[in-house]
């Protein structure tokens, strides 16, 4: 963990850059609109009711038979170098092949509440190289956005202590970072909007039922 001025820093260097992500999965959430895992309804849109998508836990049921596939394939490789084991690998090269299995499971599906196939479009037909999905194409150049602030922003910033962000620092399990009225406090709590009905600048608004004197 890194103090909250780091977190700061680091949310303004790429916040702006993460919010360009369109994937057509799990909703950005609003305020007051469907708690995590669900969609927004006709009642909370005011429009036609939209599909909701699958909880998380149900995520986590459907990666795991996918990652359990996957790694039967590879059996006995599972230590060598990802690109020499997996086809068309561009950016995430250098780590193990089972280490690109559990980063695409704990670190890119997680911070985004997704399932396998939001990317690999295939995966059913058991074609995980496939760049037929914009999702992928654009998780590499988010990938590329990621080691370049861990390796050469964030470093300048701070030589010692360097701290380091990943998917889950902006987006927070959603497929696009959460806005910031949706990350502030509730009304009326420290860091949060004022009551309602109080006057700027004067006292919160006294309890209903009591009189002044």
């Amino acid at each position: 963990m890194f103090p909250r001025r780091k977190f700061a820093v680091v949310g303004s260097l790429i916040a702006a850059v993460a919010s360009c992500s369109r994937p057509q999965a799990t909703p950005t959430p609003a305020p007051g609109a469907a708690a995590p895992g669900g969609a927004p309804t006709a009642a909370t849109t005011g429009g036609p009711a939209r599909r909701v998508p699958p909880s998380r836990d149900s995520l986590v049921t459907l990666r795991a038979a996918y990652v359990a596939q996957v790694m039967a394939q590879i059996a006995g490789r599972e230590n060598e170098p990802a690109e020499r084991v997996f086809k068309n690998v561009q950016v995430l090269k250098g780590i193990t092949a089972a280490e690109l299995v559990r980063k695409m499971d704990k670190d890119y599906s997680v911070a985004m509440s997704w399932n396998c196939t939001n990317c690999h479009r295939l995966a059913p037909q058991g074609n995980f190289a496939s760049d037929t999905s914009t999702d992928k194409r654009r998780a590499r150049f988010m990938q590329q956005m990621q080691d370049d602030i861990n390796h050469t922003v964030l470093p300048k910033l701070y030589p010692k202590d360097t701290p380091a962000v990943t998917c889950a620092t902006c987006h927070r399990g959603y497929n696009e970072p959460p806005s910031a009225e949706y990350l502030l406090p509730e009304r009326g709590k420290p860091g949060g909007l004022p009551p309602q009905n109080a006057r700027p600048g004067g006292p919160p608004p006294a309890p209903s039922g009591s009189r002044g004197h």
